[in-house]
């Protein structure tokens, strides 16, 4: 094509990509503007009346729920991110199972037990993204998987449903533009202002808008953009993984003595959990590090839930994903202790 606006190159293609794990492990896969809106189209389609949700969770799987008219049915997560033991709805194989694998820990006791006592077992994977070996695993015990992709890599949407046994839904409508178009505006303005000397606001702006704007507009079939898309095929799972290992080895040895973080293991998440006494000491501690320009997600606040998690005061999440080296890990760790223990 001979003219036309100036464009913006995307980082090539890599082999081992976050696109190709989606489209060659999953089963069928049916991409959607955001994770919500996949969750919504599920739900809708799905026959049972009932679902049962984990306490810990956010407002718009909630919201998802009640769109989609389900009888919403509470559950308690404890401190290891995992059901408590007196959760037991084997009963009745006419109802969903909602299952969050947060922060990386596969719930697969409560899979394999819903699975096999015929209930409906939906799984979030958002946090699983980039581990191949526990979304093959989870795939594997769930009906379907959906997971957000967005905040897991530089795409200004997406969201997903997949299922190795099951025709997904599939969305009916078009992008969600005006989120699409701040979301990739903020990110690209975001990109600049990493590697030069500008003030940020601007795409503070902008992608606080996005959301803004979504959280207003309610979930629906919208579908996942072109350009996202392609860039999913950019990201490489293997080298995400490894820049996560690494530094949530740093978080886990540095933290263990002054709040309650995870047991050693295998997980790869793009964040890492810390639990603090109450809300008023990871308020103190998410302040003092805003002030060190380190700005970190409540990721479950529990404003608007029916029964709210009590972890939910107490959680903060912490990014530990590729972009980040032992230094930036080093530097929420000093920022952290120096808070706990002055």
């Amino acid at each position: 094509m001979i003219g036309g606006e100036h464009f913006l190159q995307t980082p090539p293609a890599v082999d081992d990509s976050l696109g190709e794990l989606l489209s060659t492990t999953l089963g069928q896969v049916s991409l959607f503007s955001t994770g919500r809106d996949g969750l919504a189209c599920l739900l809708a389609a799905l026959p049972a009346q009932a679902i049962h949700l984990p306490d810990l969770m956010c407002a718009s799987v909630h919201e998802a729920c009640l769109a989609a008219g389900k009888e919403r049915l509470i559950y308690r997560v404890g401190t290891d991110f995992l059901h408590e033991p007196s959760f037991d709805p084997f009963g009745d194989p006419s109802q969903i199972v909602f299952v969050m694998h947060y922060f990386g820990i596969c719930n697969d006791t409560l899979m394999r037990q819903a699975k096999s006592a015929g209930l409906t077992v939906v799984s979030d994977v958002t946090h699983l993204l980039f581990d191949r070996e526990g979304m093959k695993n989870t795939a594997a015990h769930s009906d379907f998987l959906i997971a957000s992709l967005r905040k897991s890599g530089p795409f200004p949407d997406g969201g997903f449903v997949s299922s190795l046994a099951h025709r997904p839904v599939e969305p009916t409508l078009g992008i969600r533009e005006e989120f699409f178009a701040l979301r990739a505006a903020g990110l690209l303005s975001r990109g600049f202002s990493a590697t030069a000397d500008f003030a940020d606001d601007e795409n503070f702006i902008l992608l606080k808008r996005a959301e803004e704007l979504l959280d207003a507009s309610g979930a629906a079939g919208h579908r996942c953009s072109y350009l996202t898309q392609r860039l999913l095929h950019t990201v490489s799972v293997a080298d995400a993984a490894a820049g996560i290992h690494r530094n949530a080895a740093v978080l886990a040895a540095g933290l263990a003595d002054v709040c309650i973080v995870p047991a050693p293991g295998d997980r790869i998440s793009p964040y890492f959990p810390c639990i603090f006494r109450d809300r008023e000491q990871r308020d103190a501690v998410r302040s003092r590090l805003a002030s060190r320009k380190c700005h970190f997600p409540v990721h479950w606040p529990a404003a608007g839930l029916p029964s709210p998690s009590p972890l939910a005061d107490r959680c903060l999440s912490i990014p530990c994903d590729a972009r980040y080296g032992e230094s930036d890990m080093h530097t929420v760790l000093e920022t952290i202790r120096s808070c706990l223990t002055q």
